[in-house]
């Protein structure tokens, strides 16, 4: 995406990105005039990149006060991991019944591309752990774009920016040092390509509950964050 070009859709960007990266912390204020000197733009382009984000869960907006970075707890955090899960199996499952054999393809295609990426936990090299998570996060997108429906698949990239906040912020990761990610997703786009929807089932059932240590270590440090 050229800045020039389409400064409002790149500053968007680069504020999503950096709200999930935790730039910019849980309830911090988002000024108009900081972050169009942050991203060297104008500030009609900033505007327009906070509208764009006010309805992703990352922003909060106050009456006469402007936007905020939204805030975190634990109760928020077992509700977005519960729908996030449950949106998730939904959108499979209807990619299962509705891909096409061009969906197929695609599917093969991106999950090649994430081979030639190396997983990067965050005590690695920035850009190469951006790079990860992006071939991650389109992986899976691609794998949930059969279910052909724009809302679904809408709502599924805001719950997944939103859960990697929460990652990026407060997860202790050490647990998926020795995971081998790749294995697990080609086993997964093995079941769906085989139609095998028992297996597949199991598969994802199986992904989830590996990442348990890791969302145990964000619902302790978000404990430990809101007190006794």
């Amino acid at each position: 995406m050229d800045p020039a070009r389409h400064p409002s859709q790149a500053t968007a960007y680069w504020l999503w990105r950096d709200i999930i990266r935790g730039v910019f912390q849980p309830n911090e204020r988002l000024k108009v005039e900081h972050l169009s000197q942050f991203y060297d733009v104008g500030q009609s382009p900033v505007r327009e990149a906070i509208l764009t984000l006010s309805t992703s869960g990352l922003l909060t907006h106050e009456h006469l006060k402007g936007y905020r970075v939204a805030g975190v707890s634990l109760a928020d955090y077992r509700d977005l991991l519960d729908i996030y899960q449950r949106v998730y199996r939904l959108a499979l499952d209807m990619a299962f019944e509705r891909g096409d054999a061009a969906w197929e393809e695609r599917v093969i295609i991106q999950f090649h591309r994430s081979l030639r990426v190396q997983k990067v936990l965050p005590d690695g090299d920035p850009e190469r752990r951006e790079m990860w998570q992006i071939a991650y996060i389109n992986l899976h997108r691609s794998l949930l774009a059969g279910c052909r429906s724009p809302i679904l698949e809408a709502q599924f990239a805001d719950l997944g920016g939103r859960l990697e906040r929460y990652v990026n912020l407060y997860a202790d990761l050490e647990s998926d040092r020795l995971r081998d990610h790749h294995a697990e997703h080609r086993a997964i786009v093995d079941a769906l390509m085989d139609r095998d929807v028992k297996r597949l089932t199991g598969l994802v059932d199986t992904f989830f509950e590996t990442t348990q240590p890791v969302h145990n270590s964000i619902k302790a440090a978000l404990r430990k964050l809101e007190g006794p």
